[in-house]
């Protein structure tokens, strides 16, 4: 039985208005695609780790992480994905907002007992 461990999640691919393939040689039809890594306790989720940024091919669907770009339009375009287009999912953080919810019961219990 699996108690914890990590995932990921897709962050909305985006099409890319210029780029070649490094495979195929197809132009115009490259795609970045972001996934954040979080870590889960029996699949709800509580922080992020990571994030990992891939172009992929739409016609031969190859994926390919920035050291296998050549070309300079479609790193810039990788780059300026990775920097402000990925955002950490609000709900990457929904075990930890129970875990708090859980604390702040648990605290004003003793005082909600006393005044009954």
């Amino acid at each position: 039985m699996i108690i914890f461990g990590t995932s990921s999640s897709t962050i909305a691919p985006q099409k890319l208005d210029n780029g070649i393939c490094p495979h195929c040689g197809t132009q115009n039809n490259m795609w970045v695609q972001g996934y954040k890594k979080y870590v889960h306790v029996f699949w709800i989720p509580f922080f992020p780790i990571g994030k990992k940024v891939y172009t992929v091919c739409g016609h031969c669907k190859g994926a390919f992480e920035k050291r296998e770009i050549q070309n300079q339009e479609l790193l810039n375009s990788f780059e300026d994905f990775k920097k402000n287009k990925i955002k950490t999912p609000w709900y990457h953080f929904i075990g930890l907002i129970l875990l708090a919810f859980a604390i702040v019961f648990v605290s004003i219990m003793p005082y909600l007992a006393n005044n009954n």
